[in-house]
């Protein structure tokens, strides 16, 4: 479930699934999207933080929501595309706090968000292509746009895992901290940004992201049709498998 906490000039958005390490269902996705566009439309709020409950920010999509994906006759629409639709309109700032594995959208919604606060010991992977799928999320452009191609390609090819202290290096996390404070140290930059005026906030926010807003869309909706193919191809039904009966 996703938990929604209204703070003096903030909204602090909790991932908690720490059962199953914070993998994001459908239903999850959608309180989030709510969530967000929620709180993008309050005139109190100046700042969101998301976070993961426990010490893991989110091992990334349900394999089991996967699954049903990939064997839906009528597939729906992506619930998870729906949430980075919401972070990409949303002009209020958004700052994430990672502890632990941030894994597959767990490292590409952080694209799209506007401070990283990260543990030391944080892990970054994104495994699209070992699942038989493509990077989804815009992650085609953002993650070359914020850490250059050959960086890129480590990550979204071969699905390398980086650390917090990498992750700051090439751009991915904005700032580094203990273990156990990335939440703390994200309230606080919030707190900060509640401070300030709300429109030359807002405004400043889209005009930092303008240049790049149009290739960002073309990106999700190119990502978004070969995504689905791939969901629905015997690579993918396959690795699924594989990892379900582990």
């Amino acid at each position: 479930m996703i938990e929604s906490h209204q703070l003096q000039g903030l909204v602090h958005l909790v991932i908690n699934r720490p059962g199953k390490r914070n993998a994001l269902t459908r239903s999850m996705y959608q309180q989030l999207t709510d969530a967000i566009t929620s709180a993008n439309l309050d005139e109190t709020v100046n700042a969101i933080v998301i976070s993961g409950a426990g010490n893991v920010f989110t091992a990334g999509n349900d394999l089991d929501d996967f699954r049903a994906r990939a064997t839906d006759d009528q597939p729906k629409p992506s619930a998870g595309l729906a949430f980075i639709e919401a972070l990409m309109n949303c002009d209020t700032p958004v700052i994430a706090a990672v502890e632990g594995m941030a894994i597959g959208i767990g490292t590409t919604l952080l694209l799209h968000v506007d401070v990283v606060v990260a543990a030391e010991s944080a892990k970054f992977k994104t495994a699209f292509v070992d699942l038989g799928l493509v990077p989804e999320a815009a992650s085609t452009v953002t993650m070359p746009l914020h850490l250059g191609t050959r960086k890129a390609t480590d990550l979204l090819l071969l699905g390398e895992v980086i650390s917090g202290s990498d992750a700051r290096e090439c751009g991915l996390v904005s700032r580094i901290v203990d273990d156990g404070q990335a939440l703390s140290a994200a309230l606080a930059l919030a707190e900060s940004l509640a401070n300030k005026p709300r429109e030359a906030l807002r405004a400043s926010k889209r005009l930092i992201r303008a240049p790049w807003r149009e290739q960002i869309e073309q990106a999700l909706e190119r990502e978004r049709k070969v995504f689905s193919e791939r969901l629905r191809s015997e690579d993918c039904r396959a690795a699924l498998d594989k990892l379900t009966r582990r």
